[in-house]
């Protein structure tokens, strides 16, 4: 008897054409509510999910099934780890799919917040003419720390590297991985260095919050911030204090502590309208990741998960 494949939230068309040479059948739910999912749980052996659907223990127990999960992409913060490990459910992810988008995104908007091109564009919008108002500093001038070394903290060390940027990277979790323009440091050398940081880091309970005031004041120098991780990594009030001590001279957000950000606690509400309206503050729907090619490449990546664990069957 063939496996059951269901995939949930939307899913590239290279990964739908594929099922068909596939020894599986497969029900495809592109905008389900949770009853959806419910429904059609038990007779799942394979679930394709991506970001949105919180995988809970009592979720699972809906699922006597299920077998493997895969998630294109690489957060899996919204999966219960240890439910699935209680019932022997693998969990895979496509964590090089979108590295290079987010790298991207990372340089670009470093870019547009350090030579002040975003700010300039806002006012020119408003009807002002202010060429020396905004002179900015070049990216090659930046010591940019890179908080988290894996594939997506990797890719943008390189390419901050390669245009001349001096990288200081920390991972807690590894080492030895200095080179090519990149310096392992401690966190302490990027409190005491840095002028820009980018965070590449899974949500867990130790980094939940763990860009909030204190954080902040550790940091030697004024710098410029990018979170394209998770957004409950940063405080959003404490982010806003330090904008306007000048601490933070601009940030780059694509990652919020809820999204879409619809039912907010009141101080993290009041802190989104700040930012919303900042010019010094770009805001983006988590999107860094997100490109044609990327979306490519994470159905192909699933696509070879799939077949080979149907294979192994």
């Amino acid at each position: 008897m063939p496996k059951h494949i269901l995939l949930t939230e939307t899913h590239h068309p290279h990964l739908l054409e594929s099922l068909p040479a596939l020894p599986c059948t497969w029900t495809y739910l592109p905008k389900p509510t949770p009853d959806d999912v419910i429904a059609h749980l038990p007779e799942a052996h394979i679930w394709i999910l991506r970001g949105a659907i919180p995988v809970t223990e009592a979720l699972l127990a809906h699922a006597p099934r299920l077998e493997a999960i895969i998630r294109p992409g690489s957060g899996t913060d919204h999966i219960d780890h240890l439910a699935l490990a209680r019932r022997g459910i693998q969990l895979f992810t496509t964590p090089y799919a979108n590295a290079a988008p987010v790298a991207e995104y990372v340089f670009a908007v470093l870019t547009l917040l350090t030579r002040q091109i975003w700010s300039a564009a806002l006012s020119l919008q408003k009807g002002h003419w202010e060429r020396r108002t905004f002179l900015g500093h070049e990216v090659s001038t930046l010591t940019v720390g890179i908080i988290g070394f894996g594939n997506n903290g990797s890719q943008t060390a390189y390419r901050l590297a390669a245009a001349g940027a001096r990288v200081l990277a920390y991972d807690k979790y590894k080492g030895g991985f200095g080179g090519y323009g990149i310096q392992e440091a401690p966190l302490e050398r990027l409190f005491e260095e840095a002028t820009a940081v980018s965070f590449h880091v899974p949500l867990t309970p130790q980094t939940r919050d763990w860009a909030n005031r204190e954080f902040w004041g550790a940091f030697r120098h004024p710098l410029y911030v990018v979170n394209a991780a998770r957004g409950e990594i940063l405080s959003l009030p404490d982010l806003v204090h330090a904008i306007e001590t000048g601490k933070v001279l601009g940030a780059a957000l694509d990652v919020l502590p809820q999204e879409p950000p619809t039912s907010l606690a009141p101080d993290d509400h009041k802190a989104l309208e700040y930012l919303r309206t900042h010019p010094r503050v770009i805001l983006t729907p988590h999107i860094a990741g997100l490109t044609y090619q990327s979306e490519y490449r994470l159905a192909e990546a699933t696509r070879t998960l799939l077949r080979t664990l149907l294979e192994a069957h």
